[in-house]
């Protein structure tokens, strides 16, 4: 690793890793779990923890664990056995009590990594865990990392109000990257909608988490992979001639789910023709990236250096002429990707590793590998 010798403090970013109810739920084998690493995400937690990133002579050493949207998978989880799509605070706790279950061992070793000196814990909310918009979920996500069990926490935030993290000290920013896709776009400004009979609050969720809920976790029983396989055109044009009916009927629900969910007035989600068009305009990047996006926000905010992004589960580390950069943090589910750069590797495991001096911020996109040989360089 080619980290710096001396460094003031560190960032470790992750994303995208969408934990829901474990391997075996409601008394069956769980088809929606697409997370398998937990005893290897336990290991990194802890291996951030200690030696180099523990304390140095000047104290405890600084590392923030950043989590940048996706963690959860509340979309992946139902409620008593189907995917509600009017998400009330009840379901989204029962959700949340699933997933916690389902993965002890990352519970325990965030709680470990929060319980250290100079360790932190911050949650950005991604298209998958909107359900943290509930004040109640964030307190019960809260209090189960605080070592004291704590809410609020000094130790651990989960932000609801905002898109990013910016750290102007560094120049650094951090946002998941739903935002700059149509369909998948959280609206922070108003995160609840009122059911129309008895005033309760749903979520407000986009189109895309629909058509997660109600197409992509349907067809998961008959094809495992229908979500995880890059790119998305390769796919369609592919199953066309090998898989043909079942890749018409994937075709028919996602085009007839889109328009019934945006002509359709239930829960008040009615859309115009002109947001419809911008949605449509957007989905036809569904999955690229982001890297344009990235590129047009560091020539915006002339003092912005870094920029990191997840949500397209591609990995990537990009430094430009100018000095400026851009990371993807990827995922730690498993892709089928033919691009022939990333062929054959399914199971990345990636996350970034920021060592900041100052307002000097070394990043490096790194591969989680195990204790032996704890992390490598990434160069897809």
């Amino acid at each position: 690793m080619t980290h710096p010798l001396n460094f003031e403090r560190a960032k470790i970013v992750i994303s995208d890793c969408h934990l829901s109810a474990g391997r075996f739920f409601e008394g069956r084998f769980n088809p929606h779990e697409d997370f398998h690493f937990d005893e290897e995400m336990a290991s990194m937690f802890d291996y951030f923890s200690f030696g180099l990133y523990g304390e140095n002579p000047d104290g405890p050493v600084e590392v923030e664990l950043v989590i940048n949207g996706d963690f959860f998978d509340y979309l992946n989880v139902p409620y008593l056995g189907e995917f509600e799509e009017a998400i009330t605070e009840e379901i989204a706790l029962y959700k949340t009590e699933a997933i916690i279950k389902g993965h002890p061992k990352v519970m325990e070793a965030i709680r470990r990594f929060a319980s250290r000196p100079g360790k932190s814990v911050s949650y950005l909310i991604g298209n998958h865990d909107a359900d943290l918009f509930f004040p109640s979920v964030q307190a019960r996500i809260t209090r189960e990392w605080d070592p004291h069990g704590q809410y609020p926490s000094a130790k651990v935030q989960v932000i609801a109000d905002r898109d990013r993290l910016v750290y102007p000290e560094c120049n650094l920013e951090i946002r998941h990257g739903n935002q700059f896709e149509g369909g998948n776009e959280l609206d922070f400004e108003q995160p609840f909608i009122e059911r129309e009979s008895t005033g309760e609050k749903i979520l407000n969720i986009p189109w895309g988490s629909f058509y997660v809920m109600k197409i992509i976790n349907r067809l998961k029983w008959e094809r495992e992979n229908v979500d995880k396989i890059r790119p998305v055109k390769f796919f369609i044009l592919a199953g066309l001639v090998m898989d043909p009916v079942f890749t018409l009927k994937f075709i028919f629900l996602s085009v007839f789910y889109f328009l019934k969910t945006r002509i359709s007035s239930q829960n008040r989600r009615l859309s115009g023709f002109k947001n419809t068009l911008g949605v449509l305009k957007n989905e036809a990047k569904f999955f690229q990236d982001l890297e344009r996006e990235a590129r047009d926000l560091l020539d915006r905010q002339i003092e912005t250096r870094t920029v990191l992004f997840g949500h397209t589960h591609r990995p990537m580390h990009k430094l430009y002429p100018d000095g400026k950069q851009y990371l993807n943090t990827g995922t730690w589910t498993r892709m089928v990707d033919f691009d022939w750069r990333l062929l054959g590797n399914p199971f990345r495991c990636t996350f970034a590793i920021l060592h900041i001096t100052g307002p000097k911020v070394v990043a490096e996109l790194r591969q989680w590998i195990g204790e032996a040989t704890p992390h490598r360089g990434f160069s897809g």
